[in-house]
């Protein structure tokens, strides 16, 4: 191989990760940030998938367009997506690496993620308890097909 082919490999594969830990990372802090509150919104978000290049703010457009087809109140949506795109820009100088690596593809996995980290850090019997998101045992059991 070529050594500018294999740089470019090097470079691509670098960017990867900045895209799947930014992306990581905001949504990690939107489920926070959005997790006291109730909204039909979050029944579309929690259903959504997205591909291996899908960035950061392209993701929070979508999450901002399902809220808007809802008639939610705009402010806080937009603060919180605000702040969780500020978190993903500022985690990544320190976290590329953990974040790229919890890498996901959809929402349900997102929420996984969630629920591990939390057990991690407060514990099966302390961890927070579910708000405006929905079990993650309900939402796969919607997104298995009935027989």
């Amino acid at each position: 191989m070529e050594p500018s082919v294999e740089l470019n490999n090097v470079a691509n594969n670098a960017n990867l990760k900045i895209i799947e830990a930014r992306r990581t990372a905001f949504v990690a802090r939107f489920i926070v940030l959005r997790e006291a509150r109730r909204t039909r919104a979050h029944r579309n978000i929690e259903k959504m998938d997205w591909y291996i290049h899908t960035s950061a703010e392209e993701l929070a457009e979508r999450f901002r367009q399902a809220f808007i087809e809802n008639g939610d109140n705009m402010v806080p949506v937009n603060r919180d997506i605000r702040r969780a795109l500020a978190h993903a820009e500022r985690s990544i100088n320190h976290f590329i690496g953990e974040y790229a690596s919890r890498s996901t593809y959809n929402f349900i996995d997102s929420l996984c993620d969630y629920e591990r980290s939390n057990k991690l850090l407060f514990g099966e019997d302390e961890s927070p308890k579910a708000g405006g998101w929905r079990l993650i045992q309900e939402l796969l059991r919607e997104r298995t097909p009935k027989k």
